[in-house]
């Protein structure tokens, strides 16, 4: 990676960020109105034939205004004001970012696909996800999600900028080039506080040898960072199958399923299903199937099947990994979608027993409690996930709302206070990211500034207008607020784009001043 300053965002993200291209628009209808309105009535008024082109003159003049004051002002429910840069909102957490990460710290960076087709994209993705995974089994190391890390692919930033961002002292780039049965993977290890290579290398494989790839790249990591494995974590680095068709298929679900547009949770199904025919002993994609199932029941068909199926999915990827957490973590997914909630608790306390580090466990075990009304149990496993994902604003933001649904309201600021600072560096990464913006809007109105709170939960609103995600949570703010008619319009609209989770409705706390309404009686008979 070449070092040159990072681009905070793109011009096109400013331009839609202050609302230029919405304001050009209507401009010109307005415009196109007022001449078509001068057309009409200069004759019956007796006016001057002049008098029309003045019209046109005068709305042609006004545009350039128009197109500055849009990018400058931005008008906001507490009146117009001058409009700020992300960075404004978001530089200051660079220099109160560690100065140096803790040694043994790393993220995967996406390794670039160099194949020239775009459809291997998810191949390099999936390559760079699978090491990523396996890196975060070991409980002495501290690895970057997902979501951070992938959150920088396609930008060119220097490697300094990426510890401080990232908050990691080495990461793991490279690429991989994919032609019919061969494959061709580079992959280097960087000491990025100190911008310096620790290891490279260049393996020319069968694509049947990607295995053997994968842990000869571990084992060089492993090595450089001085780390030593544990039997069990020698035990949950293996690969659950040997099957590359298989490991394909896998990969391509998995892709599929961190997309967010129509029909990816069907795509992903078919994928997940594809590698179980081709090796049925795979846990893996057993695991996966099971967090389909179980999303496609809560936000799509509520339909009992997919409970079924779940169940079925989940008990077939512990009996054949009973040793990997994100076995059990499954198993408890689907139990608690079952409403069995018991058993639920048991496989999540086991996944965590497994790996203590894994987040989906700790952080489905807490939304289990959240969903129960049991919101200090709640508080304590959000803050469990959200240290064991130091980038992570999620789990920190809810934590927060546990902590004001049972009372501490001085531990809820405390714990918003963070959540603003950890949204803020993901909007820095992401300034399009909708759930940061929606929950960073919720810390801002707990400790006290409701004017951020409502101009945040706008910008996520211009962002992502079909989200229920972020319908729901624009609900809670208005229903502390006492705005209780906007509150259910907007929770009425939440459950039409899909946000169907009775038990958050019926225990948020947020709704407390909303609940004896008829209206939010009648939505929760509809959800």
């Amino acid at each position: 990676m070449t070092k040159e300053k990072p681009r905070r965002s793109t011009l096109w993200d400013e331009i839609k960020r202050r609302k230029v291209v919405r304001v050009v628009i209507a401009y010109v209808l307005v415009g196109w109105g007022l001449i078509q309105i001068a057309d009409a009535t200069i004759e019956p008024l007796r006016l001057p034939e002049w008098a029309g082109t003045l019209v046109v003159w005068l709305v042609a003049l006004g545009f350039p205004f128009a197109v500055v004051l849009s990018w400058v002002l931005d008008i906001t429910p507490e009146g117009i004001r001058v409009t700020g840069d992300v960075e404004d909102e978001t530089a200051e957490n660079e220099a109160e970012a560690p100065a140096t990460p803790p040694d043994n710290s790393i993220a995967v960076l996406p390794f670039v696909n160099m194949s020239g087709d775009p459809d291997n994209e998810y191949f390099s993705d999936g390559l760079s996800e699978e090491l990523l995974n396996l890196l975060a089994c070991l409980q002495s190391l501290r690895v970057s999600s997902r979501t951070s890390s992938f959150a920088l692919k396609g930008k060119t930033i220097d490697m300094p900028t990426v510890a401080r961002r990232l908050g990691v002292r080495h990461v793991l780039e490279g690429s991989v080039r994919r032609a019919g049965s061969r494959v061709r993977i580079t992959a280097q290890l960087i000491d990025a506080v100190e911008d310096r290579h620790l290891w490279s290398e260049t393996y020319d494989r069968e694509l049947q040898d990607i295995f053997a790839v994968q842990d000869e790249i571990s084992r060089h990591i492993f090595n450089a960072m001085k780390l030593s494995l544990t039997v069990d974590e020698q035990q949950a680095i293996q690969c659950t199958t040997d099957n590359v068709e298989a490991l394909d298929y896998y990969l391509r679900g998995r892709e599929l399923y961190h997309r967010t547009e129509p029909g990816h949770l069907d795509k992903s199904r078919e994928k997940f299903e594809q590698a179980i025919r081709i090796d049925p002993q795979y846990a893996l994609a057993w695991a996966g199937l099971t967090y389909v199932f179980v999303e496609t029941y809560w936000y799509k068909d509520k339909e009992e099947g997919w409970i079924e199926r779940a169940d079925e999915a989940s008990r077939k990827a512990v009996e054949l990994a009973p040793h990997l957490a994100e076995s059990h973590a499954a198993r408890g997914l689907a139990l608690r979608a079952a409403e069995q909630f018991d058993e639920a608790e048991a496989e999540f306390e086991k996944a965590i027993a497994i790996n203590p580090r894994l987040f989906e466990p700790l952080h489905f075990y807490a939304q289990m409690m959240r969903s129960m009304g049991q919101y200090e149990r709640a508080a304590k496993l959000f803050l469990r996930a959200a240290d064991v994902r130091p980038e992570d604003y999620q789990a920190m933001a809810i934590a927060s709302n546990m902590y004001e649904a049972f009372g501490d309201i001085q531990r809820a600021i405390e714990v918003s206070t963070e959540t603003i600072e950890r949204v803020k560096r993901a909007i820095e990464l992401n300034p399009n990211d909708s759930r940061a913006l929606i929950l960073g809007a919720g810390a801002w109105q707990t400790v006290g500034n409701e004017t951020k709170a409502l101009a945040w939960a706008g910008r996520a609103y211009e962002v992502d207008p079909g989200s229920s995600g972020v319908m729901y949570n624009t609900a809670c703010i208005y229903s502390k607020l006492g705005e209780t008619e906007r509150a259910l319009d907007l929770l009425e609209k939440a459950v039409e784009f899909g946000g169907r989770n009775k038990l958050y409705y019926e225990n948020d706390s947020d709704f407390d001043n909303i609940r004896d309404h008829p209206r939010f009686k009648a939505l929760l008979e509809r959800v």
